[in-house]
């Protein structure tokens, strides 16, 4: 099972390749994902964070227009290195200012007489490096989910 979670983050991060780097939403490029993924995802400046939920806050802006997304993270977002080594971190542990792009699935919660929808955040990819952009391919994806199904799915 770890190895078919590795493999889906290898294939992840070589399918990130094909993002196009815009702010804002956006669709994933061809990959493997959790099978009720839809392709969209969000780019933008990471703001806020409510620690007890894990939750982020990604803000866009252009001029005047601002868009605002707000998700939370499945698990903490971890990766393996070279050596083998796992990293893994939580949202608190994410620089504010960064330029992210969130890769969710929308959940609606029925619990309490009224349905509210969460953006639940499975991975996430850093868009910038030191304050400067990174091209497609210095850009991995980092899981953020225990989930180990994947598919693959293509979207472009």
């Amino acid at each position: 099972m770890q190895i078919l979670g590795l493999l889906s983050t290898v294939v992840a991060g070589i399918a990130v390749l094909g993002l196009n780097g815009q702010p804002q939403k956006g669709s994933a490029p061809n990959g493997y994902y959790p099978y009720n993924f839809s392709g969209t995802t969000f780019t933008g400046r990471f703001q806020y964070i409510e620690n007890d939920r894990q939750e982020l806050t990604l803000v866009y802006t252009k001029q005047t227009h601002e868009e605002r997304f707000v998700g939370r993270l499945d698990a903490p977002c971890s990766w393996t290195d070279r050596n083998g080594a796992l990293h893994a971190f939580g949202a608190s542990e994410i620089p504010k200012g960064v330029l992210l792009t969130a890769f969710y699935t929308p959940s609606t919660d029925k619990s309490g007489g009224k349905p509210k929808t969460e953006n639940r955040i499975f991975a996430i990819s850093y868009a910038e490096r030191d304050g400067k952009k990174l091209t497609d391919d210095q850009r991995i994806v980092i899981p953020c989910s225990t989930k180990q199904q994947v598919m693959f799915k293509a979207f472009r």
